[in-house]
C-alpha cells in the first residue's frame, strides 16, 4: 500500500500531471492504476497458493477497488469531488468491469492458457474500459450543482 501512496506523492508533484485534461488524467491514471494493479496482481498471484482462479481475481479485485474509491477524486481525478453519485458509479463501472474480466479469464482459462498469464490479459482489457468510463463519470457528467 506504500507503493501506491509513493506514486500519488509523485503524482501531486508533476507539473504534467497536475492537468485536467485528458492527458493529466491518462497519465495518472495509468500511475495509479499502475501501483494499484501491481498490488492487487500480487495479492492474486499470493491467493492462487489457497484458492481457484476466479475467487482469487474477485478478492483482489475487491481490495483494488476500496483503494481506487479514495484515489480517483484525491489523485486521479483531481479536481473532481468524492460524491456519493461518483462512488456509486464508480462501484457500478468495476462491479461490469469485473464481470467482463471473470468471464474472460474463464475463457482464457478454458482453453487451456494458464491463469497467471491469462490475468494479465483480462487487466489490459478491462483497463481500457475502465479508464473511459471514469472519466466519463468524474469528468464529462457534472453531477455536482455549480
Amino acid at each position: 500500500m506504500a507503493a501506491i501512496g509513493d506514486v500519488a506523492g509523485l503524482i501531486s508533484k508533476s507539473h504534467l500531471l497536475g492537468g485536467q485534461g485528458l492527458l493529466g488524467d491518462g497519465l495518472r491514471f495509468a500511475l495509479v492504476g499502475a501501483a494499484n494493479t501491481l498490488f492487487t496482481l500480487l495479492v492474486f498471484q499470493l491467493l492462487l497458493f489457497w484458492l481457484s482462479p476466479l475467487v482469487s481475481y474477485y478478492l483482489s479485485w475487491a481490495i483494488g477497488l476500496t483503494v481506487l474509491l479514495v484515489a480517483f477524486p484525491r489523485y486521479v481525478f483531481k479536481g473532481s469531488t468524492a460524491t456519493a453519485w461518483r462512488a456509486v458509479s464508480t462501484v457500478a463501472i468495476y462491479l461490469a468491469s469485473l464481470l467482463i474480466g471473470g468471464i474472460l479469464l474463464s475463457e482464457l482459462t478454458a482453453i487451456g492458457m494458464n491463469p497467471r498469464f491469462g490475468i494479465l490479459i483480462t487487466i489490459g482489457f478491462t483497463t481500457i474500459f475502465n479508464f473511459a468510463a471514469s472519466r466519463l463519470v468524474y469528468r464529462l457528467i457534472r453531477p455536482d450543482p455549480a
